[in-house]
């Protein structure tokens, strides 16, 4: 193994413990998404930043579009920042985003 290679499973034990911690604070689960399907729509996100600081967050999109995703996220992101924690700890919205449809052009 490489200098800086994560372990096989080293996310998915991560991954795990954040989705039991997620679930515990909100009290609602995951279900059967995965980890990064769960998250994407920014809706648990912005239940959790409320149940840690309660009305941080005054209005959640429900829509189930993708631009009311990118919006929670936004919210959710900037209320992180206010509460303290900084950009450097924080993720960028397009990493929850589903890149399964996306067309990959290969040079050659």
């Amino acid at each position: 193994m490489e200098s800086g290679e994560e372990p096989a499973g080293g996310c998915e034990a991560a991954f795990a413990e954040a989705q039991r911690w997620v679930e515990a604070v909100t009290g609602k689960s995951f279900g059967t998404k995965s980890f990064r399907a769960a998250l994407e729509n920014g809706v648990l996100l912005c239940d959790l930043i409320n149940k840690i600081k309660p009305g941080i967050i005054k209005k959640i999109n429900r829509l189930s579009t993708p631009i009311a995703g990118l919006d929670n996220i936004n919210v959710f992101l900037k209320a992180c920042e206010n509460i303290g924690l900084k950009e450097a700890q924080l993720f960028h919205p397009g990493d929850l985003q589903d890149l399964s449809n996306r067309v990959t052009v290969k040079h050659q």
